[in-house]
């Protein structure tokens, strides 16, 4: 995945901070259970975030137990214990991830062709896995990618159609299996999260991608690297993206019991905002992944 849809750590409470901590070790976790070991390289923000939309919209109430692992063995910190929602993210982070190994054995070149076939081989056990459990998810997503693919093979300069299909693919991820008015929501809440996924990414890959001459829809649509003004608008652009999915945020719960509010909040008016100021602004550092101890 991408690694943009993040918290911003020093405005969460402590309680907050530990609880998201506990969701995503409890992620990381169920990963290694449902989906094999090797699935754990696709775990991100990102899917930590469609584990907390889905949680909110279906009323979750997750049990926590501290536990050691490979990346802490020393200490034991508390982590979710398995339920529905994680492994459900489980799956979709495999589906997505596989998929993504697939477009990039098709487009990359050189080392960066073989790393991507190196990756599919290694994700091809989590991906039937999770195909055999939501094969209708599989479908969608093949059918979405492939369209998104050939929409890029037409060199098209527009950003706003591809980004509108992989808006469509992370409401599929964000919907599927949920009861018809938290689908709803969630489908809302994901065509926005992906649109803006996409033109971040595209902004974050222009350098590689002048070097390289690959794909770029950012680079198309202005015909060269973006202006301090077209920065900006730009910035504008995906921060609109943001508000139009806080009012699908408003039909969230509230989470009293559990901060699952508090944390979408976060992601949406904090965590996201400061990530697209440090790519579209020049920060190279902004994709690690980094939950601390």
């Amino acid at each position: 995945m991408f690694g943009y849809v993040k918290i911003e750590k020093a405005e969460l409470r402590v309680r907050e901070y530990e609880y998201y901590r506990a969701a995503y070790c409890g992620l990381c976790r169920s990963m290694g259970k449902c989906t094999g070991q090797c699935s754990r390289l696709t775990l991100s923000y990102d899917i930590a975030f469609l584990t907390q939309v889905r949680m909110a919209l279906v009323g979750t109430e997750p049990q926590f137990k501290k536990r050691r692992c490979i990346a802490h063995p020393f200490r034991a910190r508390m982590m979710m214990e398995p339920n529905a929602e994680l492994a459900y993210a489980a799956d979709a982070s495999a589906l997505l991830a596989y998929e993504k190994c697939r477009d990039d054995v098709a487009d990359k070149r050189g080392f960066g062709k073989l790393a991507a076939m190196a990756k599919k081989l290694l994700l091809q056990s989590a991906y039937s896995r999770a195909r055999k459990r939501h094969p209708a998810l599989a479908a969608t997503l093949r059918e979405k990618l492939t369209a998104l693919a050939a929409l890029e093979g037409e060199l098209r300069a527009t950003v706003d159609e591809p980004a509108a299909i992989f808006g469509e693919i992370l409401a599929a991820l964000l919907g599927d299996g949920l009861p018809q008015e938290a689908a709803r929501i969630a489908e809302a809440i994901g065509t926005k999260i992906g649109r803006f996924i996409y033109i971040l990414d595209a902004i974050d890959d222009i350098e590689r991608d002048v070097k390289s001459g690959n794909y770029n829809p950012v680079l198309l649509f202005f015909g060269e690297k973006p202006t301090t003004e077209q920065r900006q608008m730009l910035e504008d652009a995906l921060l609109s993206l943001l508000d139009d999915t806080a009012a699908a945020l408003d039909l969230v719960g509230d989470g009293t019991r559990y901060p699952y509010r508090a944390i979408l909040e976060n992601i949406l008016y904090l965590g996201m905002p400061a990530v697209a100021k440090r790519v579209i602004w020049g920060d190279v550092a902004c994709r690690k992944e980094e939950v601390s101890e």
